[in-house]
């Protein structure tokens, strides 16, 4: 087998139903095909047959990896976040607590009893810990022999895992939102802000001590966590049930600023990148701004920005875009999904400068806005004509980018799924096994159609499909992941 017939994915959620299957211990392990229960109650029934679009399976457990040969992952680490069980809008048949609890457990696949657990634990650090014990913890053999994995703290064991067995997949480490690092103290509103930076960074600390410490970290999720805003990111029925307003689209706080500082240094242990997906707009042209100036002065040095799992919005700058509210309006109009959190034209270059990375996501509607969705997939039944919609959108935000950059910009686009992180994903392409077919697809997309060849810039489709599915990241990995 070709040493480079792998591929590589920065952003899986393969712990979130593995872990949360249980409480106080997880029932399943990291290797197992988990299906989300039935629905019982009436409202968990409403939600289980409207998010049709959601998997209701996981997506990336470790076999699904292995039988895609995606050997290179990036597993992000998540405490739920209590904003997901503050539900509003919800009519009488809905407010019972069992029934609040079964509409979580049909979206997100988690065990009642986790749910439950999660509802009354107040410590979103403990959460991290027990989250990352638990894979460190997974048997590394699979159960039938066939496979294993291994936790890599630096590109050379990482290299040195898939050259030595075509068998053992690299594990990567990941944290989404920094509320992960927000504990029982921080979380209870009473330490002055100098008590709260100690904790802050005492966590900090404990995090980078661990045998295998996050490679990068976003600095925001879905809901507020007084370190930075976020941008808008949940829509339709979702985004009417879950309340994002508090938070949304503010800039970093003092706090924030020094974690994001704790966390990029190298004088408390190995550096953790941000990762700037879900940041606010105001929070990301504040760091991009302190990040310029760092990387400008440190020239030997450079701090590179991930965006892990992102579509594009067209936007030629991030202000551009922030003069127009998000909602449907804004997401329906549009070729591309317009939201905030998206990147714009401006923030493809920034990255680029840095030497970052930008892994465009599988969530149809993160990808696509109203007017593709009409012009490519209504009335459309046919499984290649519904394939071939999927691919052009996925490719279409990556042209964008070499739009932007010209030839350089095929250097730093790759794959960031976010499977089992409840997205809608590309119908033919809905889990990690899948991926030998996308990669396939694609080139055969690109060959023959011959699509924008002119954006091409001298690559034949094969490299093409290979720089995103697997070269751009290990080059990455190479010049960051030390």
């Amino acid at each position: 087998m070709s040493k480079n017939n792998y591929y590589a994915d920065i952003h899986l959620h393969p712990t979130l139903k593995a872990f949360n299957s249980g409480s106080p211990k997880a029932k399943k392990n990291i290797w197992e095909d988990i299906h989300h229960k039935s629905a019982k109650t009436n409202s968990g029934k409403f939600v289980e047959n409207n998010s049709p679009g959601i998997a209701k399976y996981s997506q990336s457990n470790f076999y699904e990896l292995a039988k895609g040969n995606v050997r290179a992952a990036t597993v992000s680490l998540y405490p739920l976040e209590k904003g997901f069980m503050q539900l509003r809008n919800i009519p009488s048949l809905m407010v019972n607590m069992r029934a609040k609890d079964e509409m979580m457990q049909v979206i997100n696949g988690y065990d009642i009893e986790s749910i439950k657990y999660l509802r009354s634990h107040n410590d979103y650090f403990d959460e991290l810990e027990q989250e990352y014990k638990y894979l460190f913890h997974q048997k590394r053999l699979s159960p039938d022999g066939a496979y294993r994995f291994e936790l890599v703290n630096s590109y050379s064991e990482l290299k040195s895992v898939i050259d030595n067995d075509d068998h053992t997949l690299g594990i990567i480490l990941a944290v989404e939102g920094a509320h992960a690092l927000l504990n029982e103290k921080l979380l209870s509103g009473k330490l002055s802000i100098s008590e709260a930076k100690k904790e802050i960074s005492e966590n900090i600390g404990k995090m980078k001590s661990w045998e295998v410490p996050p490679l990068s970290m976003n600095l925001s999720h879905h809901f507020y966590n007084t370190l930075c805003g976020h941008s808008k990111s949940l829509a339709g029925a979702t985004g009417a049930l879950l309340n994002q307003i508090k938070g949304l689209e503010l800039g970093l706080t003092g706090l924030g600023i020094k974690t994001l500082k704790e966390l990029v240094s190298q004088n408390n242990g190995k550096r953790v990148i941000i990762d700037t997906k879900h940041m606010s707009v105001k929070g990301r042209i504040e760091y991009y701004n302190w990040i310029r100036s760092y990387n400008y002065i440190s020239k030997s040095d450079k701090i590179p920005i991930i965006c892990s799992h992102t579509g594009v919005s067209g936007y030629k700058t991030m202000k551009g875009g922030a003069r127009v509210p998000d909602n449907a309006a804004k997401m329906n109009k549009h070729y591309f999904n317009k939201w905030n959190i998206n990147l714009s034209d401006e923030e493809i270059v920034i990255i680029h400068e840095s030497t970052g990375l930008i892994g465009v996501m599988l969530d149809k509607h993160k990808l696509g806005g109203g007017l593709f969705f009409k012009q490519y997939l209504t009335k459309v039944t046919k499984a290649d004509k519904i394939r071939d919609a999927y691919l052009k959108i996925f490719i279409d935000n990556m042209l964008q980018v070499v739009k932007v950059l010209g030839k350089p910009g095929w250097d730093i686009v790759c794959l960031g799924s976010d499977y089992d992180g409840a997205i809608e994903h590309a119908d033919p392409y809905d889990k990690s096994s899948t991926m030998p077919q996308l990669a396939s697809d694609l080139q055969h997309f690109l060959e023959q159609n011959q699509y924008e060849k002119a954006m091409w810039h001298g690559y034949i489709p094969e490299e093409l499909v290979d720089k995103i599915m697997r070269k751009n990241v290990m080059d990455f990995y190479e010049r960051h992941f030390v």
